[in-house]
């Protein structure tokens, strides 16, 4: 699970596959609360339908792990975050088709018997003064390999 830096990985590409039912049953409580900038959704139904509608109809998420830390059942994670628009439409804001923005997002995560129970995530928007972090910390490393 989310317990280790590669399960937090494993969670990412699980994310990304699209299949959110799937998803959500794998990694999260039945009565998880997942709070994030603007909203908060009660239970893995509800969080099913967010991902599956509201996200999935507008964008396409690329998550990137920048930071990775866990102790006594709590897992902080710094994240890059890219959307690109796959249609039109309303997503944190009004979105064109093909547009993308970056952003980074930090998570705290509960955990409780293999689930997380309880997520808050806190978004920072970027401006042209933002140091890309997956640039610096991951693109030399791939270079150097």
């Amino acid at each position: 699970m989310i317990d280790s830096r590669e399960g937090f990985e494993e969670y990412l590409r699980d994310f990304n596959t699209g299949n959110f039912s799937e998803f959500v049953d794998k990694y999260y409580a039945k009565d998880a609360i997942f709070e994030k900038t603007g909203y908060t959704i009660h239970g893995s139904d509800h969080l099913i339908d967010h991902f599956s509608h509201t996200l999935s109809s507008v964008v396409k998420e690329e998550i990137t792990l920048i930071n990775y830390l866990e102790k006594n059942g709590l897992v902080a994670a710094e994240l890059q975050i890219q959307l690109t628009a796959i249609a039109d439409g309303f997503y944190i804001k009004q979105r064109k088709k093909g547009d993308v923005e970056v952003f980074y997002d930090t998570g705290f995560y509960n955990i409780q018997d293999g689930k997380i129970v309880h997520a808050r995530v806190y978004r920072r928007f970027t401006d042209k003064n933002t140091v890309d972090l997956k640039k610096r910390y991951y693109e030399p490393m791939a270079l150097e390999h």
